[in-house]
């Protein structure tokens, strides 16, 4: 009777902890799938990006970092469709800003590129990837952005979805980098 008896109770005790181990590994899930685990996707300002050189869907080799102009990095896939005010603020900031360069980072396959390329009308390049390069880049979410600097450092990371986040997020980081500048110099 007492061999049964602890049997039971150990069982029992079997049963709690792994109830328990459970519990916290279901709020480590939740908590990677909230807002502050999106918080914490790509790379955070200041961080100088992994370098590469990929061509993109008409060969033309594109570099990051660039050394001489701004980049914004878009990491879309299918789901692109669904932000049809995201793909005409890429088209118009690509048009009012020279000195930046829009590139749409997709793990689709090349030939799926090709039709939402030319369906969406994309004028800007898309850069096929495989599902590493998103993951070297710490991206799990889309549509995801880098605001990248010459040098290759982020000053601005996170999901875009509107043409006015675009051109308000490019005017900011412009607006403090060059204040930034003035500060040092002075």
């Amino acid at each position: 009777m007492e061999v049964a008896l602890g049997v039971t109770f150990l069982g029992l005790e079997l049963v709690l902890i792994i109830l328990a181990l459970l519990a916290i590994v279901r709020t480590g899930f939740a908590r990677l799938n909230s807002s502050i685990g999106i918080a914490r996707d790509g790379f955070p300002p200041g961080t100088t990006v992994p370098p590469w050189s990929l061509p993109d869907l008409e060969g033309h080799l594109r570099i990051t970092p660039s050394g001489d102009h701004w980049q914004l990095l878009i990491f879309a896939n299918r789901a692109l469709v669904a932000f049809p005010e995201l793909i005409d603020g890429m088209h118009h900031l690509a048009q009012a800003a020279h000195d930046l360069e829009i590139l749409i980072l997709s793990y689709e396959d090349k030939e799926f590129n090709v039709v939402t390329a030319q369906g969406l009308d994309l004028q800007v390049p898309v850069v096929p990837v495989d599902f590493a390069f998103y993951e070297r880049y710490r991206v799990r979410v889309m549509p995801f952005a880098f605001f990248i600097a010459p040098q290759g450092v982020v000053r601005w990371v996170g999901l875009v979805d509107t043409e006015a986040q675009l051109f308000h997020t490019w005017h900011m980081i412009r607006a403090t980098t060059y204040a930034g500048n003035s500060l040092k110099e002075a």
